[in-house]
């Protein structure tokens, strides 16, 4: 073994004390730049290895282990058994809001990118660090056995070939954020955001992951104010719920659990929503996510401290409205600012042997819907509709969505037809009508097309309004039914099935 390391980090946490190690151990110590700069300050014994970028190959091949060579300055460089080094941090550059693309090439790592690859070509000779985190076992390893297993050569290998990979498409991300991710390759970053304390059963692990170098725009920006620990139906809830909120103008409650709404209102104020969202669906609401698209007021965090809700979410809360729901005993609070959407999200979705990815369904109507009935909706009408289309769109497919004045008070989901979804969503209805006295027409949105015997069953249960996307062969005959029952209808021209 040839006592030598090269030393040439952007993160430099622990490496003087690595450095300091390995000087005990006899190592002749090379740095370069600042690293060596470093060194030099704290008294650390080195020699400086200067080139100018790109790193010529002479250098490479001192790097990767094999031959000798001679740095910019004169130094002689032997063949290296450790190589530690580590990349510029570009995710936390091309994140910030301020950043502009013609300053991209500035910060592009391309010396340390090559010694990296270098060293890690070669890792049945040379120990590739490309982590602190590596620094301590590796230096116990010298000590107590004299050198590294083949094993872990290779898997510290592998880590810098990860890390090379995690910032290539890093770059590649920010890059295509003004193109097409739907090419024939498609390079993507994960960088964790939290450990998560299980999955959807306990006995699976999770973890959150953001788009490395991603500018924030959803739940990886999300502060959390109080509670914990989260685990992934936490954060598939408070997606839902959220994004739904997102969708309205006017101060909203969502209240959803499972992935899936379990209530929705938009009442005068945000108070009455909330009473009207829990309402909705009594027993669908505990244990479930709230959301808001307004500042959380006193009297509002008053009600959900006297209810069973396990996270709240909204762009902001009143310093008494805080205190109050930091008050409530395991209650989780996250506040976050409403996203700003690109247009070139993608959705993704593990299938065996690979992953889907589609863009994101970021569109409520592609036109105005069209009334094609004899009556058209009443003001009423037209504005439970919207707010049952808005809701059906966030719900399982097949999904229905019965909507009164200006809460839903019924929402099927993930039933296997439309038929079935209706007659459930009339069933969950007259369980709790007694609870809920009318307060305006009733309306259904569905998030398919309907046949003609599944629109028979909605009209049959008091339905006077109905929007769907049209399309399917039955839509005449829909139009005529509708007609002679004295109801409006609107094709939405558009589905939004969720699976």
């Amino acid at each position: 073994m040839d006592k030598t390391v090269y030393l040439s980090v952007y993160n430099k946490t622990g490496v003087e004390e690595f450095a300091l190690g390995l000087e005990e151990l006899g190592f002749e110590i090379y740095a370069s730049g600042s690293t060596y700069k470093l060194l030099a300050e704290a008294g650390i014994e080195a020699e400086e290895v200067r080139y100018s970028p790109p790193v010529p190959y002479s250098v490479l091949k001192a790097l990767s282990g094999r031959f000798p060579a001679v740095s910019e300055n004169g130094v002689e460089l032997p063949s290296f058994y450790i190589v530690a080094a580590n990349l510029y941090p570009i995710a936390s550059i091309v994140g910030q809001e301020e950043f502009a693309i013609s300053e991209l090439s500035n910060y592009l790592d391309q010396s340390n990118s090559a010694v990296l690859r270098a060293a890690a070509r070669d890792f049945e000779n040379v120990i590739t660090l490309s982590s602190p985190v590596d620094y301590g076992p590796v230096l116990r390893a010298l000590k107590e056995d004299g050198g590294l297993e083949q094993e872990l050569k290779k898997q510290l290998a592998a880590r810098a070939w990860q890390h090379l990979a995690a910032y290539d498409a890093t770059v590649a991300q920010y890059l295509s954020e003004t193109g097409n991710l739907l090419g024939d390759e498609v390079v993507m970053s994960l960088r964790k955001v939290a450990d998560l304390d299980y999955g959807e059963n306990r006995h699976q692990k999770a973890a959150f992951y953001a788009l490395s170098g991603a500018r924030p725009r959803g739940l990886n920006a999300a502060k959390i104010l109080c509670g914990g620990p989260f685990n992934l139906n936490h954060y598939l809830d408070l997606d839902t719920a959220f994004e739904l909120a997102l969708e309205f103008d006017e101060p909203v409650c969502v209240i959803a659990k499972h992935d899936r709404p379990a209530g929705a209102c938009a009442a005068g104020t945000q108070a009455e929503s909330l009473r009207g969202a829990l309402k909705s669906d009594p027993a669908g609401a505990v244990g479930g996510t709230a959301a808001f698209n307004r500042q959380v007021e006193a009297e509002t965090a008053g009600i959900l401290a006297e209810t069973f809700i396990e996270s709240v979410i909204a762009t902001g809360y009143g310093p008494e409205a805080l205190k109050i729901l930091r008050a409530k005993e395991g209650l989780r609070v996250l506040s976050l600012s409403a996203p700003v959407l690109s247009p070139y999200e993608v959705e993704l979705r593990s299938v065996s042997g690979g992953v889907l990815i589609e863009s994101k369904d970021n569109r409520l109507f592609s036109a105005e819907p069209a009334c094609v009935t004899r009556r058209r909706p009443t003001d009423a009408e037209a504005r439970t509709l919207r707010l049952a289309w808005k809701t059906v769109k966030y719900a399982k497919t097949y999904a229905v969505a019965l909507a009164e004045g200006h809460c839903t008070i019924a929402v099927s989901a993930s039933e296997s037809s439309t038929y079935d979804a209706v007659r459930s969503a009339l069933w969950k209805m007259r369980d709790k009508r007694s609870i809920l006295p009318g307060s305006g027409p009733l309306v259904m949105a569905a998030d398919a097309a309907l046949p003609l015997k599944t629109l028979q069953a909605a009209l049959a249960g008091g339905i006077s309004a109905v929007i769907q996307p049209g399309g399917w062969q039955d839509d005449e005959d829909c139009v005529q039914l509708c007609d002679s029952k004295n109801a409006a209808m609107l094709f939405a021209g558009i589905r939004h099935f969720r699976h």
